[in-house]
């Protein structure tokens, strides 16, 4: 599940611009910032979409992200298929396995 909230960083990455542009844009009232806590800036996932879908950023769907980046969020996305496959390879050979 997606969070709500995202962090300066997490939306930046989102809506693939730097941070201190996206400062610069919360700074000018075009995309909406709360303070959580009165110290903790964050962003609303649905509000970024909606800016990503104006079409105003120019790097939609870019990622500045090494590959070792991309490595890391794949198995985090994907941990769950990952292990369930390892799992049933794992029972299958058990099963099978010549005694």
């Amino acid at each position: 599940m997606m969070k709500r909230f995202l962090t300066s960083k997490e939306a930046a990455d989102y809506l693939g611009i730097p941070e201190s542009e996206l400062n610069s844009l919360s700074g000018d009232k075009k995309i909406p910032v709360y303070k959580i806590g009165g110290i903790y800036t964050r962003f609303k996932v649905d509000e970024l979409e909606a800016y990503r879908r104006k079409g105003v950023t120019g790097k939609i769907g870019k990622s500045n992200n090494s590959a070792i980046d991309n490595i890391r969020d794949f198995f985090y996305f994907n941990d769950f298929y990952i292990y369930s496959t390892l799992a049933i390879i794992v029972i299958l050979y058990l099963i099978f396995k010549k005694s």
